[in-house]
């Protein structure tokens, strides 16, 4: 039953976090950092996938 979650899970953390065969944090995983946050508030999904690109966009603007 918690199959399917957690091999999401593994999916989107591999996506976010690997490059090739190196690890890279960078703007994604504050990203993913907002969107831990703001499912652990209960948060609905659709706030938390804004509230992930409004972060992750703004940080990006922010280094380029």
């Amino acid at each position: 039953a918690l199959l399917a979650p957690a091999l999401l899970t593994a999916l989107v953390l591999t996506n976010t976090f690997a490059s090739g065969r190196h690890l890279e944090v960078d703007v994604r995983a504050a990203g993913v950092g907002a969107a831990a946050i703001c499912i652990a508030l209960r948060a609905p999904v659709l706030v938390t996938v804004v509230v992930a690109a409004a972060v992750t966009a703004a940080l990006r603007a922010l280094t380029a």
